[in-house]
């Protein structure tokens, strides 16, 4: 008879199970032994995370929570500084549209605060930027995220857009308390209490009609909804109106039906509007 193939020998099978059994008692060698030393995935991602700006919503948690800081205090603190080191305040101000990205960075960043905002309108907080070289700016954090991702400007907040109306119709109240200067003495009269008053002293509010009540008439009759107006970045006010049209209708419609007084500082703190 013809001898057997040599995978059907005895031989063979004694070969194919010691081969077999060395697999199964063999130590493969582990994953986690050739990467023994290294950093996992996770510690690599948290790098490469802290690269990035943070969060939209992180950065807003971190504005509330200083902002509220601010308002318990007694008086309302004016500045605080932010401290938040894991958040990367460089990524986020290069997120910034340019050239105002490169103009607020500076030289670089030395510190970050919550600040009031030097504009028309009071108790406007806004992040500012203390460069190396201890000069000072303030920016928007929303602009960083103008994206597909986030609607912040959809549409504007109402503080916002107050701000930008009444930094447009600042001229007026200026042109206002320039015309009641006595004899170009820098001194004007309080209508309240008759009280002589230095320029710095001296405050102009809408009287009778109110702000409120000019800004809600002239929304009305150009059918304007408050949070549909469009703001650009403005280094001296916070915000200005982005649209001309709108800006040029409304400082035409508060030339021609505004009408204002003279207080104090002190009587100003008294009063719910200016």
């Amino acid at each position: 008879s013809s001898p057997k193939p040599f995978w059907l020998s005895g031989v063979a099978k004694e070969t194919c199970a010691a081969f077999a059994q060395a697999l199964v008692t063999a130590k493969m060698p582990s994953p986690l032994k050739s990467r023994a030393g290294k950093k996992s995935v996770a510690e690599m991602k948290a790098e490469l995370n802290s690269l990035h700006k943070p969060p939209a919503r992180l950065v807003e948690a971190i504005f509330n929570k200083y902002h509220q800081i601010c308002l318990e205090s007694e008086p309302p603190l004016t500045e605080i500084q932010i401290q938040e080191p894991d958040v990367n305040w460089k990524a986020l101000v290069m997120s910034l549209p340019p050239p105002q990205n490169s103009s607020v960075l500076g030289c670089g960043i030395r510190r970050v605060l919550l600040k009031q905002a030097d504009c028309v309108y009071e108790g406007i907080y806004r992040f500012h930027v203390e460069r190396r070289d201890l000069t000072m700016v303030m920016f928007e954090f929303r602009d960083a995220y103008d994206d597909a991702y986030h609607h912040y400007k959809d549409k504007s907040f109402k503080d916002d857009v107050d701000t930008a109306l009444r930094a447009a119709i600042l001229p007026h109240l200026t042109q206002f308390k320039e015309l009641h200067c006595k004899d170009s003495q820098m001194e004007l009269v309080s209508h309240i209490s008759g009280v002589a008053l230095p320029w710095e002293k001296a405050v102009v509010q809408h009287f009778p009609v109110t702000f409120k009540i000019l800004l809600d008439a002239f929304l009305v009759e150009n059918q304007l909804d408050m949070e549909l107006i469009k703001l650009d970045f403005d280094p001296d006010h916070g915000y200005r109106i982005k649209d001309p049209e709108i800006f040029d209708k409304w400082r035409t419609f508060h030339r021609s039906q505004a009408q204002y007084r003279i207080i104090s500082t002190d009587e100003a703190m008294e009063q719910d509007h200016l």
